[in-house]
């Protein structure tokens, strides 16, 4: 007899070495593709390429056991973390996120790259903040998987409040 199929939803953060190594992740695969047929390392390229280009962090929560697993996903498919039970002491909220990175170029000037999102955050029993499960671009998409997630995990929403002119969450 088939055991039923858990209720698991993966989400994808950021990229593990961020948009600038990525890029040069896939700049690495091309020229892998290019000196494939010239020699061995034309894979050695690409594989180390696709490791920098698809390599994202991310998270899976399993409603039916009441656990998350906060992952590296390595080349983009194998997911690797440890499963953790999430107590009814925890609490989850929401906070704005401002994530720069910054690239510097061969004769010496920055770029930086910003991304602004909001992210939803598991808190301890203790009330430390720990590791974001998902993020979203818009507030109200945040705001509704807040709320689904609250309710599937029978999680407590942390109060926040928006009171600051550039959309930051203060936590009492």
């Amino acid at each position: 007899m088939n055991s039923p199929k858990p209720n698991i939803i993966h989400y994808k953060l950021d990229k593990s070495f961020g948009p600038a190594g990525a890029a040069a992740g896939f700049f690495l695969i091309t020229i892998g593709v290019i000196t494939i047929f010239e020699s061995i390392s034309g894979a050695v390229l690409m594989i180390l390429g696709s490791f920098m280009a698809f390599s994202t962090s991310g998270s899976s929560v399993d409603f039916d056991n009441f656990r998350i697993r906060f992952t590296n996903n390595l080349f983009g498919i194998f997911k690797v973390g440890e499963w953790k039970y999430v107590s009814a002491q925890m609490k989850i909220g929401l906070s704005d996120a401002q994530m720069v990175y910054r690239v510097y170029s061969m004769s010496n000037r920055s770029v930086d790259v910003r991304n602004d999102d909001f992210r939803i955050f598991l808190y301890g029993v203790e009330g430390r903040k720990g590791m974001a499960i998902c993020r979203f671009k818009k507030k109200e998409e945040a705001l509704e998987e807040l709320s689904k997630l609250s309710d599937l995990l029978g999680l407590q929403i942390r109060e926040g409040k928006y009171d600051k002119p550039t959309g930051q969450i203060e936590i009492k």
